[in-house]
């Protein structure tokens, strides 16, 4: 039985706020207050939304142990996050997808060489991205 998802203004104005950041994540709280200066949207909807959308894979879930708290990213129904790598830089906070046969040949050598089935699509890679290595930036200790 598929689920009919209403197409409301927060509903959208989420997706469309999410669109335009998909290299960054959001708590609920940061996404409330970006979605509040906009459309009336009310905390319990925004959960229903995110949890449709993460339903749909159009939306990640991650739990960031240093924020302690669950953040939500814009993958796009596209994206197959499922079988490749992510990248956060700790200097700037921008995470990209590592889509190249890279992510899939170290995920089967975790496999075949040490018994170990990495989830690709919760998995996270840190360091400073180019960008920020540019700049100077430096990891975080």
């Amino acid at each position: 039985m598929q689920k009919n998802h209403y197409h409301t203004a927060g509903r959208d104005a989420l997706i469309a706020f999410l669109q335009k950041n998909p290299d960054r994540q959001f708590t609920v709280e940061e996404l409330y207050a970006q979605l509040s200066e906009r459309v009336s949207v009310g905390k319990s909807s925004l959960y229903r939304h995110l949890s449709e959308l993460c339903e749909a894979e159009i939306v990640r879930k991650f739990h960031s142990k240093e924020r302690d708290s669950n953040l939500y990213q814009y993958v796009g129904d596209e994206c197959d996050c499922k079988h490749h790598f992510h990248q956060k830089c700790t200097v700037c906070g921008r995470i990209n997808h590592l889509d190249c046969h890279a992510s899939a040949d170290f995920a089967e050598h975790l496999m075949r060489e040490h018994g170990f089935a990495v989830d690709c699509g919760q998995s996270v890679l840190y360091g400073v991205c180019a960008e920020c290595s540019e700049k100077g930036g430096r990891q975080n200790a």
